[in-house]
């Protein structure tokens, strides 16, 4: 039998305690009208997470980030298809690591960030339907790499406070911003990483968070969290209904 709830009576930190005191394995599954995520758990630990912001996957994930190229990925995939009877079983993961294309270590730190930002994502939800399926074990996205109900706890925690932070100043994703006429004595101290300058590429003229987001495939939080450091540094400025600065 299936453990189902609402977010409005059980949260997703209780469903995951739950879940990680019962050791258990399985498919956690949140729906609600306009988004779907599921996290799947093996022995009470997370090992795969996926929500409207996170759907691709492992592979397609890691040629995004720049940490493998295109044609690692397919040389990757097709020794996955041929490989011999002793190997088959080797997940994406493993076979990456084999081949040399990247460090265990690397593949690990960035299965965990992806998974802590896919469920970032869902522990934002303040409503929606929560199915638990026992006999739903993903084998497919397991790739050995897990991570502890409590870290997940910790870290969801501390990016819910460092929001909370970022919406007194930017309070929806319809916030416009531009490029500050003259930048604050702060912005001198300031070293901006790739990314960072992308977004400022993009402010020349002005734009909504929710138009970056769409421009650079970075999810809100990424978004809003450099929006907010610049803007904090006086690099760029708010922007009001008639086009002025806010403030």
């Amino acid at each position: 039998m299936a453990l189902e709830g609402n977010l409005r009576d059980f949260s997703l930190e209780d469903m995951f305690r739950l879940l990680a005191s019962g050791r258990k394995s399985g498919t956690l599954y949140l729906e609600r009208p306009d988004a779907q995520g599921k996290v799947c758990f093996k022995k009470g630990r997370v090992f795969f997470a996926s929500s409207n912001w996170h759907r691709e996957s492992l592979g397609r994930r890691l040629v995004k980030a720049g940490v493998i190229s295109e044609k690692q990925l397919r040389q990757a995939l097709g020794l996955q298809k041929i490989q011999k009877k002793e190997k088959a079983g080797r997940r994406l993961g493993q076979i990456l690591v084999d081949e040399g294309y990247l460090d265990a270590k690397v593949l690990e730190n960035f299965i965990q960030e992806q998974i802590n930002d896919t469920l970032f994502d869902l522990f934002r939800w303040e409503d929606g339907e929560l199915r638990f399926e026992a006999d739903e074990l993903c084998e497919d996205e397991d790739i050995g790499i897990s991570v502890s109900v409590e870290n997940i706890i910790m870290e969801a925690s501390r990016r819910l406070e460092l929001w909370d932070r970022i919406r007194q100043k930017i309070p929806s994703l319809d916030t416009e911003f531009v490029m500050a006429a003259a930048p604050g004595d702060k912005s001198m101290e300031i070293h901006l990483k790739p990314k960072e300058w992308m977004l400022l590429c993009y402010l020349h003229g002005g734009r909504s968070v929710s138009e970056l987001v769409d421009l650079t495939g970075y999810n809100d939080f990424e978004t809003a969290k450099i929006l907010y450091g610049m803007f904090s540094a006086g690099l760029i400025e708010k922007t009001g209904a008639d086009g002025a600065p806010a403030g």
